[in-house]
């Protein structure tokens, strides 16, 4: 337990809801729409037939929860969960503006403690979230219980190629942000046996794992580009990329996140072409079934 009483997966819990919290609004609603595309394609990707009962966890602003919400049609069911209070909000008055209301809802929840019963789902989605569980066989464990048998899930997580592409960013950052201290990083052993979210190999063995069988990874990438520097700044501020942001503030003040936000723009404008600012999105899609039965 930390100071508050706290422990460190409840506190992290805390920090990534906070985060969204204050994203919520913005949220896969400023620059490219690279979340709304992601979340149809993992929806194409499981082949939900009309009439199901879908979950889908982490659901923000709905890239996955709309979609499925159409593929089920009016006589299945899409409930979207979040863990933070204010997406979950958001998503609601979207389903109502969309007209959806009457087959899909979206609630507050913690991904690692459902609450529902067992066996309540056709198909439990999940499109960048993963990686955020501080308990992740537990979520995953409550994947497998709320899913009846031969239940399909589907997950999306980023691809390694991502980071790569962003490196120039990171390498930005760290001229802002002081080191991590020694003793928050992970023992060398520790690191050893933590799961690997970013590779082909290393989702499939997080599925497999779980215990999940017939389990499929599919590997795609899609290319996206930003208006004009303002545009990739803005989206920044609207999705977990805002930690960053926030973090140099609190070490460097305003004045510091304006010297960092220069220095990002001048990178910008190195790489940018006629049409704007181009970026690519290496994304991998794990398939899978939930064996009992």
């Amino acid at each position: 337990m930390d100071n508050n009483g706290l422990s460190d997966s409840e506190r992290r819990k805390q920090q990534v809801s906070g985060v969204f919290d204050r994203a919520a609004v913005m949220y896969d609603h400023v620059g490219p729409r690279f979340f709304s595309h992601f979340g149809r394609r993992l929806v194409e990707l499981a082949h939900i037939p009309e009439g199901a009962n879908v979950l889908d966890v982490a659901t923000g602003r709905g890239a996955v929860l709309i979609p499925a919400a159409e593929a089920v049609g009016a006589q299945g069911h899409v409930i979207g969960v979040d863990l933070s209070e204010k997406m979950a909000l958001e998503t609601a008055k979207e389903l109502d503006r969309l007209g959806l209301s009457s087959n899909a809802e979206a609630r507050q929840m913690d991904a690692e403690a459902l609450q529902f019963p067992d066996q309540s789902f056709d198909f439990v989605l999940c499109c960048f979230a993963i990686f955020f569980f501080p308990q992740l066989g537990r979520a995953m464990s409550e994947f497998r219980r709320v899913l009846k048998p031969n239940g399909r899930v589907v997950v999306a997580t980023w691809d390694k190629a991502f980071d790569e592409h962003l490196a120039w960013f990171d390498e930005i950052v760290k001229t802002y942000l002081p080191p991590e201290p020694e003793e928050s990083k992970p023992a060398e052993s520790d690191s050893a046996s933590q799961p690997v979210f970013d590779t082909l190999e290393g989702l499939e063995a997080i599925m497999k794992n779980a215990g999940f069988a017939d389990i499929q990874i599919v590997s795609e990438a899609a290319e996206f580009a930003y208006a004009n520097e303002e545009e990739y700044w803005s989206t920044l501020w609207s999705h977990g990329g805002r930690v960053a942001l926030e973090a140099i503030e609190k070490a460097t003040g305003a004045e510091g996140l304006q010297r960092f936000k220069a220095d990002v723009f001048a990178r910008l404008r190195s790489m940018k072409q006629t049409d704007g600012i181009h970026q690519t999105f290496p994304v991998l899609f794990a398939l899978a079934t939930e064996p009992r039965g």
